[in-house]
């Protein structure tokens, strides 16, 4: 099983630069990358729907969703910062210089959030050779950005 979902995490990698690069031909055609943004969400939203529906997924009580912390609910504004930007700077910076750029923050955020265990993730302590395998990603970028 974790075959499986090494593939299919490779594969979401894979259509990470894709996505964008999809969404700002439709940003060009209707000129918003907003509406765009909106038509990327609303498909996404009704392919999670139907297999919410087709798995048969009990839906939350609204108590549960209530208890919820407050703070939970920005994972949404989160992935329309995310595609909104990523829409906006693909047609600019092209490709690969917009996915260096993402690797390289997530990196920077991933390594404190597994070294204090922010939001329940595993506590991996920073070590030198994790900053190392870090600062080599943002000499790709530096170098991508470049040539």
């Amino acid at each position: 099983m974790d075959w499986l979902i090494l593939a299919l995490t490779l594969l979401a990698g894979c259509l990470m630069p894709v996505q964008p690069a999809v969404n700002a031909v439709v940003a060009q055609t209707v000129r918003s990358p907003y509406i765009s943004a909106f038509f990327s969400f609303l498909v996404g939203t009704l392919v999670l729907w139907l297999l919410v529906v087709f798995q048969r997924t009990p839906w939350p009580p609204v108590k549960v969703l209530a208890d919820l912390p407050w703070w939970v609910w920005t994972a949404g504004l989160m992935g329309a910062f995310f595609v909104s930007m990523t829409l906006v700077a693909i047609p600019r910076l092209g490709a690969a210089n917009v996915m260096a750029l993402l690797v390289a923050g997530q990196m920077g955020l991933s390594l404190a959030m597994d070294h204090y265990g922010w939001l329940g993730v595993a506590v991996q302590p920073v070590s030198p050779w994790r900053i190392l395998g870090a600062v080599l990603l943002l000499v790709g970028v530096v170098l991508i950005r470049r040539f």
